[in-house]
């Protein structure tokens, strides 16, 4: 059964496996891009009591049509952003402002789901290095097919 477009989910975005910090993702900087970009956005970097105090990003972050955004990044391990209780429509247009306009390339981002996650799926979808929000929408929700049929 295809996804439906109003499933809310978590999405896990993160640099190439054979290159795990291609980002060079600095946290407060992603928090500042944020407040900048968006019209409402609140940062925090904490520290990671599970992960020998690695530092993470704790982020929330409003559109001028009301779509909201909770996430975290982290550089524990890959450079990773993660979307929680998102939709493909509301995740697309964030990851085109994430590959356009805060990555050193286009073609470094690497996805998965929470319900990948959870289904022990540890392939690396690749998001692609241009096309606009739809076209990412359209990789975003053949990927929730695709594991939904696992």
């Amino acid at each position: 059964m295809a996804p439906d477009d109003d499933d809310r989910t978590t999405f896990l975005f993160y640099a190439p496996e054979r290159q795990p910090h291609a980002w060079s993702l600095d946290l407060a900087g992603l928090g500042e891009a944020l407040r900048q970009s968006f019209t409402e956005a609140r940062y925090k970097v904490r520290q990671d009591h599970t992960h020998q105090g690695e530092p993470y990003l704790s982020f929330w972050a409003a559109t001028d049509d009301g779509t909201e955004y909770d996430g975290t990044a982290t550089v524990h391990g890959r450079d990773c952003v993660v979307l929680a209780d998102t939709t493909v429509g509301e995740a697309a247009p964030f990851l085109i402002w994430l590959r356009d306009n805060h990555l050193p390339a286009p073609d470094l981002i690497r996805f998965s789901s929470e319900a990948a996650v959870d289904q022990g799926i540890e392939t690396d979808w690749r998001l692609p290095g241009a096309g606009d929000a739809a076209r990412v929408a359209d990789e975003l929700r053949h990927h929730l097919a695709v594991v939904d049929e696992a």
